[in-house]
């Protein structure tokens, strides 16, 4: 057996809990049945399904959370990552075995929803059962992959209870976003009427399985396991098809292109945000590329950089491809250079928050480049546009409906210069690296 599932099974699954569970469980059920004879499958499905939701979602999303989070506070990861186990063996023997009571009672509650769902509904309560069994899987990998991500770069999150937070977000726009989906019989996909519960299921099997594959993934570089960043932007890719599909994309090319830009923007803008971008990294990469190291340097670059080249690819093409999209012509001009505008916007924003990571106290980073981006992308533009100075606005925020190249070369300019001042602070910090100061 899984040397860590097994250890984990010991630390969760007492006899106590294997006879008290499906024994409260079992009451609670029995007390609803015999509440309201007539409609006991009905009720005895929404109460499963409940249950199910608090126990499976919440439950075991708090439980993911602390089978890396614990190990990392208690410091016992190390041990952990200097163990023999392979990565997908570790992956899960944590996901499934930091998490097995839960399932242990999770599936108490889906074989009742199950039984009363197949009187009340059909096959199709299955298949909406099984969602929610995907959705949770989902939820529990991708805490795992997301505390394995950011403890890379800030150890102290691990202190604070990781990012467990961002995981009960994603579940609220789970929540929020199946109610709506339930409250219509189909919807439309890619030009395809689907049916909601096909979609719903097949969502959160998709969603799923890249949980799994990122938590994976995430575990191999925290065990030093060498990989090339391929996964982060084929992942941008899926999530442009999947958004693409809601937005019109069967309707136009230029509405799947400007979609897949946002993802690989936001992405990028995500993955910066939480990879260690310090003076180390660039040292690293140097050395790779000096040995010649090709493939070192591939397996050393952090993610953001794969999304960055994605953008400006999307950009390229959706600005080519709106040259002739005459839809709307008073706002083609505006449409077709927009992407490009923004993929520059992307690269001087990059340039700038690297520019604050290497500097010599760098411990507030974040904070000041946040600071500096919004004072040039909105204060000083809202002060300038005030007081009339329109011509100096137009320079801080390039905004040009009547002749976009206009607004392209003014971009092109700040990301020039802000590449300059960053390469400028690499020499720096590389010359005082070598230095010894």
């Amino acid at each position: 057996m899984n040397p860590e599932f097994k250890r984990n099974l010991w630390l969760v699954i007492t006899p106590q809990r294997l006879l008290v569970t499906p024994t409260l469980l079992g009451l609670v059920f029995v007390s609803i049945a015999l509440f309201n004879m007539d409609g006991f499958a009905s009720n005895l499905h929404g109460l499963a399904r409940l249950l199910f939701v608090f126990i499976a979602w919440f439950w075991g999303l708090r439980c993911a959370n602390a089978s890396i989070i614990d190990e990392m506070r208690d410091k016992t990861w190390d041990q952990q990552r200097m163990s023999a186990l392979q990565p997908w063996t570790m992956t899960w023997g944590k996901l499934f075995g930091a998490t097995a009571f839960v399932w242990y009672a999770g599936l108490i509650c889906l074989a009742v929803a199950a039984v009363c769902g197949w009187l009340e509904q059909g096959p199709v309560a299955l298949l909406n059962l099984v969602s929610l069994a995907a959705t949770g899987i989902l939820l529990h990998a991708a805490s795992i992959a997301l505390n394995l991500h950011t403890s890379q770069m800030e150890a102290r999150i691990s202190q604070r209870g990781g990012v467990g937070w961002f995981g009960l977000l994603v579940l609220f726009l789970l929540m929020t976003t199946g109610v709506r989906l339930l409250s219509t019989a189909s919807l439309n996909w890619w030009g395809m009427s689907i049916a909601t519960s096909d979609f719903s299921l097949s969502s959160s099997l998709l969603f799923a399985g890249c949980a799994v594959f990122a938590a994976w993934r995430t575990m191999c570089n925290a065990l030093q396991v060498r990989t090339l960043p391929w996964a982060w932007p084929l992942f941008a890719v899926v999530l442009a098809v999947y958004f693409a599909g809601f937005a019109g994309g069967a309707d136009s090319p230029y509405v799947f292109l400007t979609t897949a830009l946002v993802v690989a923007v936001a992405m990028t803008y995500l993955a910066l945000i939480t990879e260690p971008t310090g003076l180390l990294v660039w040292q690293r990469l140097k050395r790779r590329q000096e040995s010649g190291d090709w493939r070192g340097w591939l397996e050393k670059l952090p993610l953001w950089p794969t999304t960055l080249v994605l953008a400006f690819i999307f950009a390229a093409l959706a600005s080519a491809n709106s040259m002739g999209w005459s839809d709307m012509p008073m706002l083609n001009p505006l449409f077709g250079l927009a992407p490009l505008g923004l993929a520059l916007m992307l690269l001087r924003d990059i340039c700038v928050f690297l520019f604050f990571t290497l500097a010599s106290d760098a411990k507030r980073a974040f904070g000041a480049a946040l600071f500096y981006l919004i004072v040039i992308d909105m204060v000083l533009p809202f002060l300038a546009q005030v007081a009339g100075l329109s011509y100096l606005r137009h320079l801080l925020l390039p905004v040009d409906l009547v002749n976009p190249w206009n607004s392209v070369f003014i971009m092109a300019i700040h990301a020039g210069i802000a590449f300059g001042l960053l390469w400028w602070r690499l020499g720096n910090a590389m010359d005082r690296q070598d230095a010894g100061l």
